[in-house]
């Protein structure tokens, strides 16, 4: 079981990295894939249709906590209702977070998300977490951990310090980590050389270049759904990626 998170500003590439990490694993094992970003489009990325997401849930059990059945355990309920959310395919099924907390106390439902997440995620061999950047779901330890965690930047000194700061709101907030890997994306020749002394800065001791890819940017014209091949050079650098984090699945 391994938990990879992902967080990044907007526009530099989170979900597309995330989406291609979670169809490269996807060949190796069963992977949940936790679309939370309200700003997300993972599922498009994929090509799954969502069914629901866990805010709507959490929302409708806050406005009406009287719907629960009677008998039936807060917990129990709200563990069905996360099922009945979930898309499912042959080897990837999708969880959508949907939007952050509106108004009320959400301390019991995010409870029971947690308890929920902790029996859900072994069932899997990998899960994958595309966050937004103020990473609220993980910050509450809804989710609970992150063996790896990609922070992903455009290829700037203000991109890099904006993803230390992620960084760091990460370690304040108490997030498990067993990795942090900067990845730098949407690369031109030499600049990641360049920005090495920034990312040594921002505090990250891993450090990974993506080039610009025309392939991902011509997918786009076409459809919203994308699969990189192999054979790109952004699907050489998501192989070399998880080459260095995930051990191969007996």
């Amino acid at each position: 079981m391994v938990i990879i998170a992902l967080a990044g500003k907007g526009g530099v590439g989170k979900s597309t990295i995330a989406s291609q990490v979670v169809r490269k694993l996807a060949v190796r094992g069963s992977v949940l894939a936790v679309d939370a970003d309200p700003n997300s489009n993972l599922c498009d990325k994929l090509g799954i249709e969502k069914k629901g997401t866990i805010g709507e849930l959490r929302d409708e059990i806050i406005a009406d906590p009287g719907k629960v059945p009677v008998g039936l355990s807060k917990q129990q309920y709200v563990y069905d209702q996360i099922q009945r959310a979930m898309t499912e395919t042959e080897s990837v099924d999708l969880l959508v977070m949907g939007r952050p907390e509106g108004e009320g106390c959400y301390c019991f439902i995010n409870s029971a998300l947690k308890e929920c997440f902790v029996k859900l995620i072994p069932n899997y061999d990998f899960t994958v977490v595309d966050n937004e950047a103020g990473m609220e779901h993980m910050s509450r330890k809804v989710l609970p951990q992150a063996d790896v965690f990609l922070f992903v930047s455009d290829p700037t000194v203000t991109g890099i310090k904006t993803a230390g700061r992620l960084s760091e709101l990460a370690e304040e907030v108490g997030i498990e980590i067993g990795r942090k890997i900067l990845i730098v994306n949407n690369v031109i020749g030499g600049l990641a050389e360049r920005l090495s002394d920034a990312a040594a800065e921002a505090g990250f001791s891993e450090t990974m270049a993506f080039p610009r890819d025309l392939f991902i940017t011509e997918s786009a014209v076409e459809s919203e759904v994308l699969d990189v091949p192999d054979d790109t050079p952004f699907g050489e650098s998501i192989n070399k990626l998880l080459a260095l984090i995930v051990r191969e699945v007996p």
